[in-house]
C-alpha cells in the first residue's frame, strides 16, 4: 500500500459576523505569504486472505499561500519530517522519505477541491529519482510507485499527495454554517444511506466544532466515515482533526485513522 502524504487545502474567506442560527467561518481572507505548519498521524490496518497489514506514519509539513483570488488559492506544500512503520518492510519508508524537502505547488477551488498541479513534472522527477536511487529495480514498492506516478498529473497528485487536503477541505466550511445537525445526503449518490454535518460553537467568535458522518453500502461493501474537527472561526483552518474510515467486505476489512494537528499558532481570539 502507498502511504498517505499529508497535505491540506486552504479555502477562501467571506468576511461577516455571526448570525442567529448560524456561525460565520473564515472571517479573515487568506493572503499570499500566509504559512501554516501541521503534523499528520495515520494508522492503517488491512485484514484479508493474506493476513494483516499495518502502517503508521507521522509527517510534518508546511503549507504556504502563494496566491489568492476568486478562482481559489495557489498553495505550496513541503514535507519536512517523516516517521513510518510498515509491515511491508523498509521500502515504504524509502518511498515516503523521497518527498522530504520537495515543494509541491497546486491549486484548489474556493471549495477546497484540488483543480491543478503547477510543478508536477519537476516534483515527479525529483521524487522518482530519489526512489530509484534508494531501491533496486526489482523492488515491488518502487514499481508500484512508478506506476502511480505515471497517471495523469491531477489524478496522481490526489492519489499520492492530496488525500489530507480533501479531508481538511470537507471539515473547513466557509460562509454561514447552520448550527446543529443537517443532512448532507447526495441525491445523485444512491449508495449513500446516511450523511450528516453538525456545527457547534465551542468558543464564541473563536472556534467551532464540526462533526461529519457518512455511511455507504454498495455491492456488499460498506464504508463508514466519522470526522471531528476544531476549526478557527477567524482563518477557517483546522486546529485539530480526527477522521476514522472503516471499510468492510465479505473477504476483509480496512480501518484508517487520520489525526491532523496544527503546530503553528492560531490567530488570537
Amino acid at each position: 500500500m502507498i502511504a498517505r502524504l499529508a497535505l491540506a487545502a486552504l479555502l477562501l474567506a467571506t468576511p461577516a459576523a455571526a448570525q442567529d442560527g448560524t456561525v460565520q467561518i473564515r472571517t479573515r481572507a487568506p493572503a499570499p505569504g500566509d504559512a501554516y505548519r501541521f503534523e499528520s498521524r495515520t494508522a492503517f490496518e488491512q485484514s484479508d486472505d493474506h493476513g494483516v497489514q499495518t502502517q503508521t506514519n507521522r509527517i510534518e509539513f508546511t503549507l504556504e499561500v502563494l496566491g489568492a483570488g476568486r478562482e481559489g488559492l495557489q498553495l505550496r506544500q513541503t514535507v519536512w519530517a517523516v516517521e513510518i512503520q510498515d509491515t511491508g518492510g523498509a521500502s515504504m519508508e524509502a518511498a515516503l522519505n523521497a518527498v522530504v524537502g520537495a515543494p509541491l505547488d497546486f491549486r484548489v477551488s474556493p471549495q477546497g477541491r484540488p483543480i491543478g498541479v503547477d510543478n508536477w513534472q519537476a516534483y515527479r522527477t525529483q521524487v522518482l529519482a530519489r526512489i530509484d536511487a534508494s531501491l533496486p529495480p526489482t523492488d515491488p514498492v518502487r514499481r508500484l510507485v512508478q506506476e502511480r506516478y505515471s497517471l495523469p498529473p491531477l489524478v496522481a497528485a490526489q492519489e499520492l499527495a492530496l488525500g489530507d487536503a480533501v479531508i481538511m477541505a470537507t471539515m473547513e466550511p466557509s460562509g454561514a454554517v447552520p448550527l446543529g445537525r443537517s443532512s448532507l445526503a447526495d441525491p445523485d449518490n444512491r449508495a449513500t444511506t446516511k450523511a450528516t454535518i453538525e456545527a457547534t460553537i465551542t468558543h464564541p467568535g473563536c472556534r467551532v466544532r464540526i462533526n461529519r458522518e457518512s455511511l455507504r453500502s454498495l455491492s456488499g461493501v460498506s464504508n463508514s466515515i466519522v470526522s471531528t474537527a476544531e476549526v478557527s472561526v477567524i482563518d477557517g483552518r483546522v486546529l485539530e482533526l480526527e477522521e476514522r474510515r472503516v471499510t468492510r467486505a465479505a473477504r476483509g476489512s480496512q480501518t484508517e485513522t487520520v489525526q491532523i494537528r496544527r503546530l503553528s499558532l492560531p490567530p488570537p481570539c
